[in-house]
């Protein structure tokens, strides 16, 4: 069931954004949050690896990453949200690509990424889905290749209730499952390793790193 708020903040960008600036503000703003995913894959790839912001929406994260030096593609379902991302790296005067498709099952080529960004995205797939996407992140990771994640996380103390709230307003059941999952579980069903995990925003978000694993060397002959 959709909350009405919810729908409200879809089909009035002006109030999406005054919601995602007040949600921001625990870890810094609407710009630091922006900068979560992409910050974990600047330093372990070079300038030019090829990176993809899954449900990349309005583009904000995959314009940080291509400020970054990497060459970008931004991946939504929705067509409107494309638009908007492609105007948006239009007036930064920044090249990224954008193409439509369901983070299920990218149109894109195995092992073609170098890094992965998904942002506050996965709490909206339900359980079979999220497997899905983790598993479609596996499949386009290079070996050694890594997924930067930004989501959700159970929140305690102070936090709890604004959480409980915020979800109660904006959110669908797939965010109630979401929570009472374990995100670093199912990335290692997935066949990823986590390498970094850490909380944030008074725990209510968790920010992880994974990695695939690298081609293992070849033994030399004896």
């Amino acid at each position: 069931m959709k909350r009405p708020l919810r729908t409200l903040a879809y089909r009035h960008r002006w109030f999406y954004d005054a919601v995602s600036a007040i949600s921001a503000l625990s870890v810094g703003g609407p710009e630091r949050l922006r900068q979560l995913a992409p910050a974990m894959l600047a330093s372990r790839l070079p300038v030019g690896a090829p990176v993809l912001d899954l449900c990349c929406g309005g583009g904000e994260g995959a314009i940080a990453l291509a400020r970054l030096g990497l060459r970008v593609c931004g991946l939504d379902v929705a067509p409107r949200a494309l638009d908007q991302a492609r105007e948006r790296a239009r007036r930064c005067g920044l090249t990224v690509q954008w193409i439509e498709g369901l983070a299920e099952d990218p149109p894109l080529a195995p092992c073609s990424q170098a890094g992965i960004t998904i942002a506050l995205a996965l709490h909206e797939f339900s359980a079979a889905e999220r497997r899905a996407v983790l598993a479609a992140c596996t499949r386009l990771l290079q070996p050694g290749g890594w997924l930067a994640l930004v989501d959700l996380h159970p929140a305690r103390g102070v936090m709890a209730l604004p959480q409980q709230l915020f979800c109660a307003l904006f959110e669908t059941e797939t965010a109630i499952d979401f929570l009472a999952s374990d995100l670093s579980v199912e990335l290692e069903q997935a066949g990823l390793a986590v390498v970094q995990r850490e909380r944030l925003a008074g725990g209510a978000l968790q920010r992880l790193l994974a990695q695939k694993p690298p081609l293992a060397e070849p033994h030399p002959p004896e």
